[in-house]
């Protein structure tokens, strides 16, 4: 009894670190200590993947996000992965996502709006 309430005192701890990290604008990479050439490793098999239209692989894009979600390029990426899979609305909130952190770039829009064309056509299609 006394081992797990331990634990949980330092789960809880480690909870409470790792929410004030972020709430300071770390990342995950930069919690779990992950180096920025990883990082851009990882980016090169994601692109790589995307170039080659092996989709399913480059969903790595989807890790890059998480571990660092204020880098436009692996949001971008994510985001037109979703885009050539047909998942218009996921692509848009990640496109807007992107916009937000890309400040004066404005692809993202371009392609959010490409995406709204395609729902709106895919809207018209059921209908008939």
């Amino acid at each position: 009894m006394r081992k797990q309430s331990f634990q949980q005192s330092d789960m809880e701890e480690l909870l409470d670190n790792i929410t004030t990290a972020l709430m300071d604008g770390a990342t995950y990479k930069d919690i779990h200590g992950i180096p920025q050439s990883t990082m851009d490793g990882i980016y090169s098999y994601a692109y790589e993947f995307y170039q080659q239209g092996k989709l399913k692989e480059a969903e790595t894009f989807r890790f890059l996000s998480i571990y660092d979600f204020y880098n436009t390029d692996y949001v971008m990426g994510l985001a037109a992965v979703y885009q050539l899979t047909k998942r218009y609305d996921k692509a848009t909130e990640l496109y807007a996502l992107a916009f937000v952190l890309a400040k004066n770039d404005y692809r993202p829009l371009f392609h959010a709006g490409q995406c709204n064309l395609m729902m709106k056509k895919q809207c018209r299609n059921s209908l008939f």
